[in-house]
């Protein structure tokens, strides 16, 4: 009954100052509204990519050159996946995709375009989902047809409908211009992105690598990508393909080849740093706002002297005017506490939301969040408590 009739005088006393609490309880309230909200995005990052790569197989791997500056006789070519796919027999499906940037013009409207240049087994490494007609087949490739696959946001935009199969349109690459015949739409639903960023966002399409390449005018791929079939001995067989590119060029040293799970394993570890430094900031909010606890109840220790004194000469005890301090910081960090984790978990799902990506709350986040805002509210109480409690009760009554 002594405690609950300490935290009712506490709540009073804070009730009193309703604005000069509110602000108090800002710092707590930002410090934890930041940590939810960073964990959250963090998370719901981490587990998408997570998702992302698990789409692709934890069988599949990537070659690349060891140096940048590699000399023409080096390249990786489409020859290379032909001699990979005919010569390593635990290969499943074998690609690769090769980037441009150009413009397509849609009628008046012209838009920069990031060309990926596919083989038709891209579509092996990859989840699509399409909202009218298909992907680049093999003879799209080697007939090097000029034929496009957007996305159902280019498609709404410039011809108010899904289904564009058979349009025309016209890419420019370089000092080629050509017609395009659309045989592909990607379903995308609502991209945030692309509704925030109009024509300034480049268009992502696909087309034939050959295509790509004679227009480009280079036979150079950035990687090869494959993937094996689940019983194939990983180390054994990565070893046997790049001694086959590399005696192929009577050279050593050339590639070598990461799996898609070491690339999940690099971004994952760049998200965690970066949600560890922008929680540290978070964490120094809290810090901050503890700070301006300890001011404003030493403050109201010094409005309140008089009233101390007066319970301390009717007898009351330093642990009760300790507790009672205690817990008007306790009340004020719980519930801004509260409030910060309401505040970062409805942000958090709204900006995972937006950026479509499925929201994550972490519940020991939340917890452990709660938890720090009251041990702060107990921590930096504690010095206006004692201080409270050790007046002098005869000088206390004196205070004017």
């Amino acid at each position: 009954m002594i405690l609950m009739e300490l935290f009712r005088q506490a709540f009073d006393s804070l009730k009193a100052n309703k604005l000069r609490s509110f602000l108090t309880m800002l710092g707590i309230v930002m410090g934890v509204f930041s940590v939810i909200a960073i964990m959250a995005i963090g998370n719901a990052t981490e587990n998408y990519i997570a998702s992302e790569f698990e789409k692709i197989g934890a069988n599949t791997f990537n070659i690349y050159y060891k140096q940048s500056n590699t000399t023409k006789n080096d390249w990786l070519t489409l020859k290379d996946i032909d001699l990979l796919a005919d010569n390593i027999p635990e290969i499943k499906n074998i690609t690769t995709i090769y980037q441009g940037i150009g413009e397509i013009r849609v009628g008046k409207d012209t838009r920069t375009a990031i060309i990926n240049g596919v083989t038709s087994q891209y579509r092996n490494f990859t989840v699509m989902d399409f909202a009218a007609g298909r992907f680049i087949n093999s003879f799209d490739d080697s007939t090097k047809a000029k034929v496009m696959v957007v996305d159902e946001n280019f498609a709404k935009r410039y011809f108010n409908k899904v289904d564009i199969v058979g349009e025309i349109v016209n890419l420019k690459i370089n000092r080629y211009n050509i017609k395009v015949k659309i045989v592909g739409v990607l379903s995308t639903g609502d991209d945030f992105l692309s509704s925030i960023g109009g024509d300034q966002i480049p268009a992502i399409v696909y087309m034939p690598i050959s295509t790509l390449q004679s227009m480009t005018n280079t036979e150079r791929l950035d990687t090869i990508m494959f993937s094996l079939y689940m019983d194939a001995d990983r180390e054994r067989v990565t070893k046997n393909i790049t001694g086959l590119l590399e005696r192929v060029r009577h050279k050593d040293d050339l590639f070598y080849i990461q799996s898609i799970e070491d690339v999940q394993k690099m971004f994952s570890s760049i998200i965690g740093v970066i949600t560890s430094v922008l929680l540290v900031i978070a964490i120094i909010t809290l810090i901050v706002g503890g700070i301006g606890i300890i001011n404003i109840l030493l403050v109201s220790v010094t409005e309140r002297i008089r009233e101390i004194g007066i319970r301390k000469a009717l007898g009351a005890q330093k642990s009760s005017i300790v507790i009672q301090f205690l817990m008007e910081s306790i009340i004020m960090t719980g519930f801004a506490g509260i409030i910060g984790i309401i505040l970062g978990v409805v942000t958090g799902n709204v900006i995972s939301h937006l950026i479509k990506i499925p929201p994550s709350v972490d519940i020991p986040t939340v917890i452990g969040s709660f938890a720090m805002s009251v041990i702060l509210g107990l921590i930096f109480g504690v010095y206006p408590a004692k201080k409270a409690a050790d007046l002098d009760p005869i000088e206390a009554l004196r205070y004017e």
